[in-house]
């Protein structure tokens, strides 16, 4: 009987079946299947399977992530460092991907639906429903194959996947004992089907009909079990079968074997489609109904196959690929055995380790709120305004979104990572010691009986002491293409500064129309979390501004997080500020914003702006001109973010 799930499994579940990890796994999926319109879904129903386009898995398969006992005996039988499968979340996680590649390879390699839909010979439901099962058991081979003869770092998934379902405490339903026994040699005991015949109180004929399509469909249901295990899962040994299926897997032994390493889906099937015109005989008429559950328990699942897996699905014809080698043997029938992936496995734990720190980070993460006094910060003119000060928690659902702007851009980013690594980084000498020749002789090494007692003067690299801080006006009048080049720009600059080691912060600001507040919105902060990055998503027009109030806060914020000895605020804004609540507008408004900017310049503190303007005209280059001694104008959005950069590169040459 299955164990219950305690409350601190559960937890655990709930916590890995977050939408970070469910985002970070469809990615995974995405590129695998080389398909971005792919989705993927957690389920907690012991199955996994894909309709060509959705992916369902179930990261709790077999209750394996808890079960100690069978997480032993899989570590033994792959010979895995014990540290692979202590931590719970490392089997959840490894599970997942098993499942998540074994179902993109499908997406990749096997035509969906499967064309027994199509062939004329299923012209039953059990016919069909035999030729299904025949095709999964090959098709689920084949892909396993492929995975291990084509892809790099794929293999220990794959093997680990099938393992675990071998050698589980609790696999699905029943023991592994039960599971995998296909050599039941009793007869079957009074069926179903002779309970209800006795009870319609049929003929002696019909009811000796009866009886003998129902030993059929046991007899079909215990050979198809046993070519399963034959195939799938060649380290047991799948027992005798009885003397009557004898015949029937002598001669279709060899199909399975070549169908499985079969390049075109056309030629798998036409493996499939002889193994069913042999065991045609066994295959009963639709009054009795076929248990596929063993079956289905072996392949853990059967959906991918039928075509009915999920609405929505997509119709898809496999890539021709051939295989070299089969997950646990190689083409000619003998073991492999090449040892555990030592650092295969060590690397996907570091990449565990890390992407678990950032999963726990974002389901702990609710953000935080920090209401500030305005006259702290600006002095009288703003003693009556609050500042909201937000650092929003990580919103994950912004991952496609963000991506898409990458890949959009990611052309220019490489480019702009290239420049800056010729532009950004300062040389500096640095002393090497321990050489045979060089510049000098270091007296510490006079006694080094190798007489390597120079040492040489070289240049070496040091990133420059910076800090950087975007602003972006956030006011209603940046709604539409303004809003939507900042938002870019603000990708391409956090992805250039981050690989370049710049500390940096984006912020977004605006005035509460006819209230006393203004909003500063962190979406990336100096000591910003990976995620964080997503939240630049967030990034929307509305309201008022007032800037000088938001100098002055992104004055000290910068200060108080960063120690570097240069710092530079970059503003984006479209327009003088102004805020209703006060009439804070013109001249005052801008009086203000300059006094904030010539203060904050006068403390060490750069702030240069970029003024956004319409095609052809400057009218907020003008505007802004009184207020900003640094001003670039930008009047064509396409040029903003060179522009930013290209300030950056110019303080740091």
């Amino acid at each position: 009987m299955e164990r219950n799930m305690s409350d601190e499994a559960k937890e655990l579940l709930t916590k890995f079946q977050c939408e970070y990890n469910r985002s970070l796994e469809e990615t995974f999926a995405r590129t695998l299947a080389e398909e971005e319109d792919v989705r993927l879904f957690f389920v907690n129903d012991n199955q996994a399977w894909t309709d060509g386009r959705n992916i369902v898995v179930d990261p709790a398969m077999d209750r394996l992530f808890y079960d100690r006992e069978g997480l032993d005996r899989i570590e033994a039988y792959l010979k895995w460092p014990k540290v692979v499968l202590v931590d719970p979340w490392n089997v959840l996680r490894l599970v997942t991907r098993a499942q998540t590649i074994h179902e993109c390879l499908h997406l990749l390699y096997t035509d969906m639906p499967g064309s027994a839909a199509r062939d004329p010979k299923c012209a039953t439901r059990n016919k069909r429903k035999t030729m299904n099962s025949i095709a999964n058991i090959i098709e689920d081979a084949y892909i396993e194959a492929v995975g291990c003869s084509c892809y790099d770092n794929m293999e220990f998934y794959l093997k680990f996947g099938r393992v675990s379902h071998l050698l589980a405490t609790h696999p699905g339903e029943g023991t592994a004992m039960r599971l995998f026994d296909t050599s039941e040699t009793a007869e079957p005991s009074e069926t179903d089907a002779a309970k209800t015949e006795e009870k319609e109180k049929l003929s002696p004929e019909e009811r000796e009909k009866r009886e003998r399509e129902a030993r059929k469909a046991v007899l079909l249901m215990l050979y198809l079990d046993h070519m399963a295990c034959v195939l799938l899962y060649p380290m047991i040994d799948a027992g005798e079968i009885l003397p009557e299926l004898a015949p029937y897997v002598e001669k279709t032994r060899q199909f399975f074997f070549d169908g499985s390493a079969a390049a075109k889906p056309a030629e798998r099937y036409a493996y499939a489609s002889k193994i069913f015109d042999v065991i045609l005989p066994l295959i009963p008429d639709d009054s009795i109904s076929l248990d596929t559950e063993k079956l289905e328990r072996l392949l853990g699942g059967t959906k991918t196959h039928t075509g009915g897996a999920g609405i929505g699905g997509d119709e898809r014809k496999g890539r021709e690929q051939t295989v070299t080698v089969r997950l646990f043997m190689n083409r000619d029938g003998s073991e492999r055995d090449d040892g555990a992936p030592i650092a295969q496995l060590m690397a996907a734990l570091k990449e565990f380790a890390r992407d678990k720190t950032l999963a726990f980070e974002v389901i702990l993460d609710t953000g935080r709120y920090i209401p500030r006094n305005g006259g702290d910060f600006g002095g009288a003119l703003h003693r009556d305004i609050r500042i909201n000060e937000y650092h929003p928690a990580i919103d994950t659902s912004f991952r496609q979104a963000y991506r898409n702007i990458y890949r959009k851009y990611s052309m220019s980013i490489h480019s702009y990572n290239g420049r800056f690594a010729d532009i950004l980084k300062a040389r500096r000498p640095q002393r090497e010691d321990g050489q045979y020749f060089g510049s000098g002789i270091s007296s510490r090494s006079l006694g080094d009986i190798k007489k390597r007692y120079w040492y040489r003067t070289v240049e070496g690299v040091a990133v420059p002491d910076m800090a950087v801080l975007l602003l972006i006006d956030g006011s209603g009048s940046m709604r539409g293409k303004r809003c939507h080049a900042a938002r870019e720009a603000a990708v391409i600059l956090h992805e250039v500064l981050t690989e370049q080691d710049i500390p940096h912060a984006v912020v977004e600001h605006r005035a509460e129309g006819y209230d006393p507040e203004i909003d500063v919105n962190v979406l990336v902060g100096f000591h910003g979390r990976k995620g964080e990055k997503y939240n630049l998503m967030r990034i929307h027009a509305d309201g008022n501004t007032r800037d000088g109030l938001a100098l002055y806060w992104a004055a000290r914020y910068i200060k108080k997080q960063t120690a570097n000895e240069r710092r530079l605020i970059l503003v984006i804004s479209d327009g003088v500020p102004e805020h209703c609540y006060d009439e804070y507008f013109p001249p005052v408004s801008t009086q203000d914003t300059a006094r904030a900017v010539k203060k904050i310049r006068k403390s060490g503190t750069e702030v240069i702006a970029v003024s956004l303007d319409d095609p052809g005209g400057f009218y907020c280059y003008d505007a802004l001109s009184a207020i900003y001694p640094h001003l670039i104008a930008c009047n064509d959005l396409t040029r903003l973010t060179g522009q930013l950069l290209g300030v950056i590169a110019k303080l740091l040459r």
